[in-house]
């Protein structure tokens, strides 16, 4: 019943006119350019691997319903806008109110981290590389869903660490959306032109991602240390160093445990400093070191490129 009642009054947000007025504000409209600028660099991505899983279908072949018609690649991909719009709608309620609980909002920072740390640190090179399966128009319709659920997630994420008013969020979730359908081309020429781009999506998930574990209390992990007191603390050290030293070792096999020790530690690191040092930022702040850093890919693209050619 208080899970129900919680959900209420959080939906009750939606009507709040303190959180409608906040989207004509000045601080407002530089959130929600953020908010178009970080959904369209993490949509570029999105589009692209949705565009290599309907690649096998047939663009020649046409299916009409009333007075639509399109060809089975196109059905495709519209029975995913429909499953995003629907994800989206779920991950927009549930987030808004689950964001709330410290544990939650420290997992999905920790996850946006992850994305960064992988695309930086680790060698990853994204989500981009799936490839294509001959499967059928459903099977193909059902992993685009399941793509989209995931996709859903990251821009609710997003959406959530560069503010917590609930229209920000809602119309995060429906500009991830339109970018990834529609202006996901705009995307793709910028970053055929500037390099750089590809990054610097990865850059801003990860400030959002720091942001949302900045911001909780480094009083939870506190408790918990004081809970396992100097000796679970001291085995728990022993235990972390073993496993980081074997994994350095065998690096192929354990390097996923490796990157979660490390991950781990970065994010007490910012729970703490973001407890002790007050660095929690204001939306306005946080709104211009975003656009500070993606104003800084047309500064740094043509060393990139020189470096990237020199290196070859």
């Amino acid at each position: 019943m208080e899970l129900l009642n919680g959900f209420y009054h959080n939906f009750l947000r939606f009507f709040s006119w303190q959180e409608i007025s906040f989207l004509f504000t000045g601080t407002g409209l530089l959130v929600m350019l953020n908010l178009v600028l970080s959904e369209g660099l993490l949509s570029f991505d999105n589009a692209l691997v949705l565009a290599v899983m309907v690649s096998h279908l047939p663009r020649d072949r046409f299916y009409r319903i009333g007075f639509l018609k399109m060809s089975i690649q196109q059905w495709a991909l519209t029975a995913g806008i429909f499953g995003a719009y629907f994800f989206r709608v779920v991950a927009i309620v549930l987030g808004t109110y689950l964001i709330q609980f410290w544990t939650l909002q420290l997992i999905g920072g920790g996850y946006l981290l992850w994305l960064g740390y992988e695309h930086f640190l680790a060698g990853q090179t994204g989500r981009g590389e799936i490839t294509a399966y001959g499967k059928g128009f459903w099977a193909t319709v059902l992993r685009v869903e399941l793509m989209d659920l995931t996709f859903s997630i990251d821009s609710i994420l997003a959406a959530l660490g560069i503010s917590k008013r609930v229209w920000v969020i809602l119309m995060g979730g429906m500009l991830g959306i339109l970018c990834m359908r529609l202006v996901a081309g705009v995307f793709i020429h910028l970053i055929e032109r500037f390099p750089l781009f590809k990054h610097t999506g990865y850059a801003l998930v990860a400030l959002i991602g720091y942001r949302l574990v900045s911001e909780v209390d480094w009083i939870h992990f506190d408790k918990f240390f004081s809970y396992l007191g100097p000796v679970g603390v001291g085995v728990l050290i022993l235990f972390t160093v073993v496993i980081w030293g074997t994994a350095q070792v065998r690096k192929a096999s354990l390097r996923t445990i490796k990157s979660l020790i490390q991950l781990t530690l970065m994010i007490l690191f910012f729970s703490w400093s973001g407890t002790r040092l007050h660095l929690h930022m204001s939306d306005m702040v946080f709104s211009l070191i975003m656009l500070a850093t993606f104003a800084s890919t047309f500064v740094f693209n043509r060393p990139y490129v020189r470096w990237q050619r020199s290196s070859e």
